[in-house]
């Protein structure tokens, strides 16, 4: 961060961003929405900023970091405006895609530097994930396998989908901890709303399809997974929506394993240059559903998961993001249809060298219950 730093021409970087003070920390105890911890990165040290609920609570073997205690009599400007005079601070760079109007503007009314605008630089660094991140995010995903192998348990007559919710959330607090989010369940035409809302209204009844989608957190990192249920026979429709869905997600693991095995490396030399881009990988699965006459989803083919259940990389129309090596990210192509239902399969993958480890396990094949 500090070469960065140099690159701009910036004396100081100040981040805001919680899972970014998160990732650089360690502590993991944030709340994303909220502003509970800042970083200073300076040329010459790291300062980290929490407010007095937090303060015991961050590791003492963060002593590469000054933490410093926010409270009424010890205020963020005052800081930053003495460490700004014994450093001889001049310019700081500044979050643009995570600070408000009236923040900024504070800032720059109370601390007297010159605020430069910096975009995704933390957010590049926690793309490609490490060892241990790897550990807690398939950690989280044999948690999420868990829970789904739990929850088809408690699938019975007259069940609603909020009690199948609780059910998943509680599991997935009781196991992992925290949840990644708050879990989906969507009967029938419900399904057709991709980040629908489970009510107690809808009950289960017979020949039904159950819509899951959830995923376990631990030490901050997250999983995502859904897969679909039938409760009892499905229709005709059913089961080719079904298999067009999945022959996509299926199409999209082949490509991306033949492409890692044969373009990754060449004359043993790295060529980032030869990699996929997100946006191919999205036009070629929305081909896919086309070629089988069917509407293709209106979201992303995925998304990146880890501090957050959405970061980058981005596999969607327009997106620039090229995959690498390290990445982890979602495959989770759908089919929805208005008063009729939707159905989507979602797998977390781990992008390696000579291909793609799926690391959620849960079976795929046509389930009824």
């Amino acid at each position: 961060m500090r070469k960065k730093l140099l690159e701009l021409d910036l004396d100081a970087l100040f981040i805001t961003n919680q899972q970014n003070v998160s990732y650089l920390t360690g502590f993991t105890a944030l709340a994303a929405n909220e502003r509970e911890g800042f970083i200073l990165i300076t040329k010459n040290h790291l300062y980290f900023f929490v407010f007095s609920t937090y303060f015991d609570l961050f590791e003492k073997g963060k002593n590469e970091f000054t933490v410093l205690c926010l409270s009424y009599k010890k205020r963020l400007s005052g800081y930053l405006n003495k460490i700004s005079q014994k450093e001889k601070i001049e310019s700081i760079g500044i979050e643009e895609e995570n600070i408000t109007l009236s923040e900024f503007a504070s800032l720059k009314n109370k601390v007297k530097v010159k605020w430069q605008k910096t975009k995704g630089l933390v957010e590049d660094l926690r793309v490609i994930k490490e060892e241990e991140e790897l550990k807690s995010i398939k950690k989280a995903a044999k948690i999420t396998d868990d829970a789904f192998s739990f929850i088809k348990g408690k699938i019975k007559k007259g069940v609603s989908e909020k009690e199948l919710a609780l059910e998943l959330e509680y599991f997935l607090k009781k196991n992992a901890g925290e949840i990644a989010f708050s879990p989906i369940v969507a009967f029938n035409q419900n399904a057709a709303i991709p980040h629908y809302l489970p009510t107690n209204n809808q009950q289960l009844t017979n020949n039904d399809l159950i819509l899951l989608d959830f995923g376990a957190k631990v030490n901050g990192y997250c999983a995502d997974m859904t897969r679909v249920i039938f409760f009892g026979e499905p229709s005709f429709k059913h089961k080719l929506v079904y298999e067009i869905v999945l022959h996509t997600q299926e199409e999209i693991i082949k490509t991306l394993n033949h492409h890692s095995h044969n373009t990754y490396y060449y004359s043993g030399i790295k060529k980032k240059e030869m990699a996929i881009s997100g946006a191919k990988l999205d036009k070629i699965a929305r081909q896919f559903i086309k070629k089988h006459h069917f509407t293709p989803y209106l979201h992303g083919l995925g998304h990146g998961v880890g501090l957050s259940i959405h970061e980058d990389p981005r596999l969607k129309i327009n997106s620039e993001h090229i995959l690498l090596p390290g990445m982890v990210f979602t495959i989770e192509p759908g089919i929805y249809i208005k008063n009729w239902g939707g159905i989507r399969i979602e797998d977390l993958v781990v992008l390696k060298e000579n291909g793609i480890e799926i690391l959620s396990k849960s079976p795929k094949e046509f389930i009824i219950i």
